[in-house]
Order: structure tokens, then C-alpha cells, then sequence
């Protein structure tokens, strides 16, 4: 909550004469550990004191007296290495302090702020580093505490706490993500995501389903919303869920451990175990940073010829980071990053969403096993800051289902299995150069090449095999693009951006998917434009128009005349504000938001129910969200956020007028409240507590007729805590208090959706446990 606040005010460090405005507090702060100081700091005066990553272990002396805060800070804060760093009138942020470095006779040009001090940087998803009050569009920034929230969640947990973000239910690594109502499709077809997920500088998706990517020593999710063409290229129709992960850290060794266990009512118990190492190999210039989890997650769906809890999924992954700064202004990020999750099966019913039990004939498990390499180099020219980035993912994705419903359409009878295998490849080099100060620009160049090959068999008991789709796919883009602001009145700005990108994709079918290659090149522009009015450095109204386009292709499963489909358009208006009380303890920020959306392209089911692409028709959006952020006082912090849209398909592909036909999964209606609370018991324990209630409104499956259910339409809650001591970290939290039986998502199973309703219900109520040790 603490960072949540500091992102909507502006840092000031701590001088005399600020020092001397603020108004005396009596204290006694006893000589101990840093954290018991702090905590008796904050009960003393009602100020929040954060910290951007692990709580320093290291001891403070005693301060007594009458004094201003920043003095109290100060005093504790001397011969400790740290700083106070005032963020508002109720809230300081703890960092190092930066070390004292001998004159040279010939100082180069100071560069622009490649590194600033942790916490400075509060957003980066737009390629620089920016203040949240200044970013002229709508976006939704999420951080983290390092043992916080008692948990380690999935991309789905997140959807709970970023308004504006909807997911499908398929199961871990299988999902896929929508923004705004930005929804195509619920299918896992071939056609390119909406979304693209980043992490840090790497472009990890193009068109397979969210990754799922344990959020593990992660420092923020960022969410833009609405096109981000200009800077991200095709894919970005929603916008952007960037992963900003920690970086090795020069200053020491440190690293935490935590161990966990989970109970899921009316299913299976879970255990998960990670740990984080940051060691310094060379002062000042060569660090290294390991992240290391396993987690055996308890299912909940029991099936008539299985245990409880079929659904039980298995995660372990592995991330290593290297920083290295050969000169005072260049550094070089370098990493790679594993996860493989494998669940057992699938977790809908058929018989409604009140049920956790599913008959069927056989399992259908999931093989999910993604990896990325990584590298970034970041440095000054003159005035002026180069970074050359370079990632490559290689992601593979299979499934098992049961195919028996379908069996006549493969020439089968009996119990039929469908098996997918697909594999799928991003490689993404960008360049770009960037100046400093308030009048920012950068221009850049990018090369993409995206694959994506694999086939699907159908086998019944006797053994026989059949192959019913090959697919091989390769996009390659070139793109220039750049961004500029420019200051055109005393706090009116103009942001104005755009990307002129080639695209070509190669589709090719057949035993050999390379035998009939069909090619498909487009050259496309997407441009940006925003007016922002500064409201007196508290705060910031926006006004902003961005497009974006993603190119056609070849459906690989329709076996009609015409397979190809066209290149789809869309484009939005948002109107925003973003706004912090005088005093920073409350924060507010609003949008509405129009767009159109030209000759969609969906994924849908065949009859067959294997998957195809198609143009649906356009599609308009119209909604408005709300986020706010109170600091009570005595420790207490309120959070509150929902979002309303209306998101259809306005006019079908033959160019007919449509009554109702809403755009898939986002629902019409969503809403969260948190309560939060920070306190100190005897014994010096600290802790905090927090209670968060979610309404997921009704939502459609598909807006074609013969899969029109409905889903959505219930209310969740859960509540955490933590209890810390020293370098020891105590956690417990409980998921879906109310044991609620929602239906989270209308579908399940291709193959049988039309014989009869698919539901996936919640998870039941679950009681996590966790111990955490840091150093």
C-alpha cells in the first residue's frame, strides 16, 4: 500500500529547511533493529515509512526528544548507510545512500539517469523511466514487499487487484489475457494475442497463451492500457503487462527463503518452497541475482476415475540475472528464465458450477515449459542514452482432451483423444536512443521474428492415429518507431508517437507444413498523440488517441475456399486524470475511454471443434474506471477500484447490424475494496493484516449464438497477514472466504461444449501457511 501511495507523489530528499516546516514529535525510540525503530517511528508520529526491497539488517541508537520527523529519520539513520527520502507530508521511503566518490580532474557531461536510486523508478513499460504522475495515459502499477501478500501469485490472482484486466480459466499456463474489453476470442487458437507480456526489456509472447510467470522477487506489474502500438508494434491492441523484476544489487549479500503449505477445501493439500540470492562479485561493478521455486499446487476437481483433486498442477522454475557495469554509465543486464508447469487435468464440470466432480474417460493433462534468455546494454553518449536489447523464448505447449464427442467428425467411434503439440518461438532485437529532461524523445529500430509450428492427432483405444491439423507459422517485423513530448504552455504537454512497421508472415499446411507456404506482408503505421495538463504537480488530466493493427494470416484449421484472413484496426479515445491530495494520503485516478474495433479477428470453433480464425466484423468499447487509495491513519489503509464497460460486436463480418452480441469474457461490470493494516505487538513483532472483497460481473463465452453462456456474476473474498521479527517472516492467508462456487469460465473442452454446458468453478475456500527467513 505504502508504494501504491508513493507513486502518486513526487520524491523530495530531506533538507534543513523542509526539516524545519514540519512540526515537532516527542519521541523515545529505544536502540535496537532497524525495522523495531521504524515501526515505533510510525506509532509515534502516524508516518509510513517504505523501503523499495528487503528490510537492512542493521541496529540504530537511541533517539529521544522533542524534534521534526525528518531530524527523527536522521538521527536513527546515522552510520547506517541509509537515507530518508520524503515522498509526501505522511509517507518517507528508506534507500541507500549513494557513496562518496573522489574528484576526477575531468568529469565527462553528467548522463541521464540510467540507474536512479531504488524506488525512483516508478515506471518503465513505456521504454523510460517516468514518474506515474506524469504518464499521459492510463495505467495501473502494482507493487510488490518482498514477503508481502503471504502468497506467491499467478498472472490470475493479479487480475484481482488491476482494474481493467480479465482473464480466461483454462488452468495454469493455458489463460489468456484481455484489457478494456479488448476480447477476441476465449480459444487458444493461432491468431496473435491481444496482450503482450514483457518482462523487463523482453517481448515474451506474440500469440501462445500467457506464460504464467511465478511472481517471485518481482518489484511491480505494470499495466498500460488501451493500443500500444506506437512502442510495442502489433500485438498490443489491449496494451502491455510488464513483469519488472529486481536486479542484483551491488551493495551486498542478501537473499530470503520462504516455505509454504496450502489446504483447498474439498480437495488436495500443496506445498511450494522458493528462494532469492543476490551476491556482489566485484565492488561496484559485477553482481549476480537467483531465483529458485517449486510449487505443488492441491486440486480441487474430483472425476470417476481419479482421486480428489485430479486438477493438481506441479510449477518449478528458475530465474538468473547478471548485472555488470564495466564504466560509471554503462551497464549490461543479462539473464535466462525457466518454468515448467505441469498440471494433471483440467478443472471444469459439466454438471453445473456448484459441483466439483467431472466423469469422463480419461485425463487431460498440460505441459507448459518456457524459457527466455535475455540481454540489455544501457549507456550515455554525450547527453543521450543508447540501450540495445536482445531476448529470445523458446515456449512449448501440449495438451491432452477428450476428443470422444467429436469422434464421428475424425472418422472414429468410442473414447477419442486429441493430442496438440506446439511450440512456439520469439526472437526480439531493439535499439534505440533516448534524451534526458523534461522534453523527452526517442527514436528506435526493431526486428522480430515470431514461429509458431506444431500438429494435432486424434488416437482411439485400438490405437489407430489420425492427423488433423499441421501448422507452421513465421512472422517477421521491421519497424522504426519514436516518441517525443514537448512542452507547448506553461503545464500543457504534447506526447506524440508512431511506428511504421513492416510485417510478413508465412503460413504453410499440409503433412509437411512447408510445402504450400502462403505469404502475407503488410506495411503499417500506428500513431499516438496525448495532451496532458499538469495539476500543480499533484496530479495530471490527459487526453490521448492511439491505434493499432495486427496483420492478417492463414487459418490453419478451415478447410474452406478461402482460408486467409485480413489485418484488424483498433483505436481509442481516453479521457484520464490522476490526482493526490495535498498532504499525499489520498490518491484518485479516473478514465473514460471509446474505441473501435475493425474487422476483428477471432478464433472460433469449427464443428468439428477443432479451432480456426476468422474476421468477426467490428466491435465497439465504451467504459470508465476508478481507482482510489485513503491513508486513514493509525496504520490504516483503504483501497478501493472498479471499472464498467459496455464491449460489443456492433456489425457481423457480412456487414449486418447485430442487437446483442457482446465481445468475449471481460465483464460488463467489476469492482475491489481492501482494508489494510500496519501494526507492532510486544516482543517487538511487527505486522499487517488486510481483508479484499472482488465482484466479477456477468460475462458471455462467445458471441456466436450456439456458444453464448453466460459466466461471471459472483463475489470472492480473502484476508492475509504477517508477522515479522528480525530476519523472520510468519504469514497466513485465506482464499474465497465465503467457500464461493462461481462460474469463472463457460468453457472447458472443445469437443463437447455443444453437447452440453461447461462450467469452471472458483477454487474453494484454501488456508495458506508460510515461514520466510531473510538475510
Amino acid at each position: 500500500m505504502l508504494c501504491a501511495l508513493a507513486l502518486c507523489a513526487e520524491p523530495a530528499l530531506l533538507t534543513s529547511t523542509a526539516q524545519a516546516r514540519e512540526p515537532a514529535r516527542s519521541v523515545d525510540i529505544p536502540a535496537g533493529s532497524l525495522s523495531n525503530a521504524l515501526d515505533r517511528f510510525s506509532a509515534a508520529t502516524g508516518i509510513s515509512v517504505g523501503l523499495p526491497g528487503d528490510m537492512p539488517h542493521v541496529m540504530t541508537r537511541r533517539v529521544a526528544g522533542n524534534m521534526a520527523p525528518g531530524l527523527i529519520l536522521q538521527e536513527l539513520l546515522a552510520g547506517t548507510g541509509l537515507r530518508a527520502v520524503q515522498i509526501s507530508a505522511t509517507l518517507y521511503r528508506i534507500e541507500r545512500a549513494p557513496k562518496a566518490r573522489a574528484p576526477r580532474p575531468a568529469p565527462s557531461p553528467p548522463p541521464p539517469p540510467v540507474a536512479p536510486p531504488p524506488g525512483t523508478i516508478i515506471v518503465t513499460a513505456q521504454k523510460r523511466t517516468q514518474m506515474l504522475r506524469d504518464v499521459p495515459l492510463s495505467v495501473s502499477v502494482l507493487s510488490f514487499a518482498p514477503l508481502a501478500r503471504s502468497r506467491t501469485p499467478s498472472s490470475r490472482d493479479i487480475s484481482l487487484d488491476l482494474e481493467g484486466l480479465a482473464m480466461t480459466n483454462m488452468g495454469p499456463g493455458r489463460n489468456r489475457q484481455f484489457i478494456r474489453g479488448v476480447a477476441d476470442s476465449p480459444f487458444n487458437g493461432l491468431s496473435q494475442s491481444t496482450v503482450a507480456v514483457q518482462v523487463d526489456e523482453a517481448r515474451v509472447t506474440f500469440n501462445a497463451p500467457d506464460p504464467d510467470l511465478r511472481l517471485i522477487d518481482v518489484d511491480r506489474i505494470e499495466l498500460l492500457k488501451g493500443p500500444q502500438g506506437p512502442l510495442y508494434g502489433s500485438g498490443a491492441l489491449g496494451g502491455i503487462y510488464h513483469i519488472v523484476t529486481r536486479k542484483p544489487d551491488f551493495e551486498g549479500v542478501s537473499g530470503s527463503a520462504r516455505l509454504s503449505a496450502e489446504a483447498v477445501q474439498h480437495g488436495r493439500p500443496g506445498t511450494g518452497a522458493e528462494a532469492v540470492l543476490n551476491l556482489p562479485l566485484v565492488d561496484d561493478r559485477l553482481a549476480v541475482r537467483a531465483v529458485g521455486y517449486r510449487f505443488a499446487n492441491g486440486g480441487w476437481i474430483s472425476t470417476s476415475n481419479a482421486k480428489r483433486g485430479s486438477n493438481s498442477a506441479e510449477t518449478v522454475g528458475l530465474r538468473l540475472g547478471i548485472r555488470w557495469r564495466p564504466t560509471d554509465n554503462w551497464t549490461v543486464d543479462a539473464g535466462f528464465a525457466l518454468q515448467d508447469i505441469n498440471s494433471r487435468d483440467s478443472q471444469y464440470v459439466t454438471a453445473s458450477d456448484d459441483t466439483l466432480r467431472r466423469g469422463n474417460s480419461f485425463a487431460e493433462p498440460t505441459d507448459n515449459d518456457f524459457k527466455l534468455w535475455h540481454g540489455t546494454v544501457t549507456g550515455a553518449i554525450g547527453a543521450l542514452t543508447l540501450t540495445s536489447a536482445t531476448s529470445y523464448v523458446d515456449h512449448g505447449f501440449d495438451y491432452v482432451l477428450d476428443a470422444s464427442e467429436a469422434a464421428d467428425a475424425f472418422g472414429f467411434t468410442g473414447p477419442v483423444r486429441f493430442e496438440d503439440q506446439r511450440h512456439y518461438a520469439v526472437f526480439n532485437q531493439e535499439l534505440r536512443l533516448a534524451s534526458g529532461g523534461p522534453d523527452h524523445w526517442l527514436v528506435g529500430l526493431s526486428y522480430l521474428q515470431a514461429a509458431t509450428r506444431g500438429a494435432a492427432q486424434v488416437m482411439n483405444d485400438a490405437g489407430a492415429v489420425q492427423t488433423v491439423e499441421t501448422y507452421d507459422r513465421r512472422v517477421i517485423e521491421y519497424a522504426a518507431f519514436g516518441e517525443g513530448t514537448l512542452r507547448i504552455a506553461d503545464r500543457l504537454k504534447l506526447t506524440l508517437g508512431a511506428r511504421l512497421f513492416h510485417s510478413i508472415a508465412q503460413d504453410g499446411t499440409g503433412d509437411d507444413p512447408m510445402v504450400t507456404p502462403v505469404r502475407i506482408s503488410k506495411t503499417i503505421l500506428s500513431p499516438s498523440a496525448a495532451l496532458s495538463l499538469d495539476l500543480g504537480g499533484r496530479g495530471l488530466v490527459y487526453l490521448r488517441y492511439a491505434r493499432a493493427m495486427r496483420p492478417g494470416g492463414l487459418a490453419p484449421a478451415d478447410m474452406a475456399a478461402s482460408r486467409q484472413f485480413d489485418a484488424d484496426e483498433l483505436s481509442t479515445i481516453d479521457l484520464g486524470m490522476r490526482r493526490s491530495s495535498h498532504d499525499g494520503r489520498l490518491s484518485l485516478s479516473a478514465s473514460l475511454y471509446h474505441t473501435r474495433w475493425d474487422e476483428i479477428q477471432s478464433d472460433y470453433l469449427l464443428a468439428s471443434g477443432l479451432v480456426s480464425t476468422r474476421n468477426a466484423g467490428r466491435g465497439a468499447i465504451i467504459g470508465g474506471e476508478i481507482t482510489t487509495e485513503w491513508s486513514i491513519g493509525k496504520g490504516f489503509t483503504l483501497s478501493a477500484g472498479g471499472n464498467a464497460q459496455s464491449a460489443r460486436l456492433t456489425r457481423a463480418s457480412d456487414g449486418g447490424e447485430l442487437d446483442d452480441r457482446r465481445l468475449p469474457v471481460a465483464p460488463a461490470l467489476a469492482g475491489r475494496i481492501t482494508l489494510a493494516k500496519r501494526f507492532i505487538l510486544p516482543n517487538e513483532w511487527r505486522g499487517q493484516a488486510a481483508v479484499q472483497a472482488n465482484y466479477i460481473g456477468k460475462a458471455r463465452l462467445s458471441f456466436d449464438e450456439d456458444l453464448d453462456r453466460n459466466m461471471g456474476n459472483y463475489s470472492v473474498a480473502s484476508a492475509n497477514a504477517e508477522l515479522s521479527r528480525d530476519a523472520w517472516t510468519l504469514g497466513v492467508r485465506m482464499d474465497n472466504l465465503m467457500d464461493v462456487r462461481g462460474d469463472s469460465f463457460a468453457f472447458g473442452n472443445p469437443f463437447s461444449i455443444r453437447a452440453a454446458p461447461q462450467y469452471t468453478p472458483l477454487r474453494p475456500r484454501t488456508l495458506m501457511l508460510s515461514v520466510a527467513r531473510s538475510w
